[in-house]
């Protein structure tokens, strides 16, 4: 027989019964969550760097490329031939004097050949005593300072060899005359002779263009030829030596940089001397050039196409903040007239604020003022009402701030007591990643001051963690 069991009635069946946590473990987790929102908040924020002013100075120097411009005529041969220099190059002649002399027949460099080959002696014994003087006269007179006076002697010493050379080739000739032997051509003008042609002979300061700069598509080639000469080709090029200019090549960085002054000293290819020099601007098409010019030196860079211009300019000193440091900040302009002192302390400056009441008797007020000049003071603006009303002292004149016009000055952050606090800067040099400030100036900075490496990581009167 099966058992059937009973059913329990509701009021027998046990219910769990929840305890509530102590305060003690209430506590806990209190705690233990403000711990957790602490490391979070340490994980996701950075706090600011600091940077230490250092005195420092920067160097402002650069070089650029300059392009001679010179008065340079090609002279073309006349005949064709094998022409024969009486000038070195870069050396000076004189007007009709002879430069080259072209052997059109070919008689002459037959004669050349034939003292070569029989070995003939064209020094006499007078000659010989003749050229031993000279050089004996100028060892006696020579002189390290004047060095460049041997490469006219040796110039001139050249010179009488050809021509004794000359003579003995006539001789050996038949005794014919230079004339049938050599088609002499003189010097048009004084100046320096040289024998090379780039197609810059012609250039003048009005057909400059940065693609005259390009170094990479110039070309230069030499005059001298040892298989001849054509008629109508250039054979050597005469320099007027009484005028020249340089033009430079600059970008707009460095063309503001150079014309803040009147006067520019350079060097010229690493040369020891530095020379000052008055300058011409010009602005073309885009491109920024300076010209400058000269009445010597030529002799030279007679060669020389392009050349290295090493601008100096005095060193800049002062304090080192980095740019990243740098913030901006708006001041209010308020007229010196508005100035004034209070009656009991001649070193506190002040301005006369008409009282919002209206009543007669001004508020003095001392906003801090971060620097003046002849017409205006600098006023922080956090520090006086922007719908204040100035009066001139003993005057009805008024002034009302909200009209005052805003100066956006350059700053840093300075870490003092805790806090950012703005102090002012006037930049002297910048440099891609420092700049080079003024110091002891008003409301400043000094050198070991502490200031926020990121200006944007904090705004001013910021607490630092």
């Amino acid at each position: 027989m099966a058992t059937i069991k009973r059913r329990k009635k509701l009021s027998d069946l046990q219910i769990p019964k929840f305890k509530a946590p102590g305060f003690g473990a209430i506590l806990f987790t209190i705690v233990f969550i403000y711990i957790l929102i602490m490391i979070i908040n340490s994980i996701n924020s950075t706090a600011p760097v600091i940077f230490t002013v250092e005195q420092s100075s920067y160097d402002t120097d650069f070089t650029a490329v300059g392009l001679a411009i010179r008065k340079e005529t090609l002279i073309n041969a006349k005949v064709s031939g094998m022409p024969y220099y009486y000038v070195r190059d870069g050396q000076k002649v004189s007007k009709n004097a002879n430069i080259y002399a072209m052997d059109s027949s070919g008689s002459f460099q037959n004669a050349m050949e034939a003292i070569q080959s029989e070995g003939v002696d064209i020094l006499s014994s007078e000659d010989y005593s003749t050229l031993k003087n000279q050089i004996k006269m100028f060892k006696t007179g020579f002189s390290s300072s004047s060095f460049g006076d041997m490469y006219s002697f040796k110039t001139s010493i050249d010179n009488k060899l050809l021509e004794l050379y000359e003579e003995k080739v006539f001789e050996l000739a038949g005794g014919t005359s230079s004339s049938n032997l050599l088609n002499a051509e003189k010097a048009p003008f004084s100046g320096l002779v040289t024998y090379y042609q780039d197609g810059y002979e012609s250039i003048t300061k009005k057909d400059i263009s940065p693609d005259l700069f390009d170094k990479t598509i110039y070309s230069k080639q030499t005059l001298k030829s040892e298989k001849g000469i054509e008629a109508g080709s250039p054979v050597c090029k005469l320099i007027d030596d009484e005028s020249w200019e340089i033009a430079i090549l600059l970008t707009k960085d460095e063309y503001e940089k150079v014309t803040k002054n009147s006067m520019i000293s350079y060097t010229i290819n690493d040369s020891s001397r530095t020379l000052t020099t008055d300058y011409e601007k010009l602005e073309k098409d885009g491109s920024y050039y300076i010209i400058v010019s000269f009445n010597k030196y030529i002799a030279q860079y007679v060669n020389e196409r392009f050349l290295d211009i090493n601008f100096s300019f005095e060193e800049s000193s002062g304090l080192k903040i980095p740019q990243s440091s740098i913030v901006k900040k708006d001041a209010y302009m308020i007229p010196v007239d508005f100035l004034t002192s209070g009656a009991n302390d001649a070193d506190q400056i002040y301005f006369n604020q008409i009282n919002k009441n209206g009543d007669d008797s001004p508020e003095l007020i001392s906003p801090l003022i971060y620097f003046q000049d002849d017409r205006f003071c600098y006023v922080d603006m956090s520090e006086i009402d922007a719908n204040a009303i100035l009066r001139k002292m003993d005057s009805d004149e008024t002034f009302s701030v909200a009209t005052a016009a805003r100066y956006t000055m350059d700053g840093v952050l300075c870490v003092t007591k805790g806090t950012a606090q703005f102090r002012r800067i006037v930049v002297k040099v910048s440099g891609d990643d420092y700049s080079i400030v003024e110091p002891g100036i008003s409301y400043g900075i000094s050198r070991y001051d502490r200031i926020l490496l990121d200006g944007s990581s904090m705004n001013e009167g910021d607490m630092l963690n």
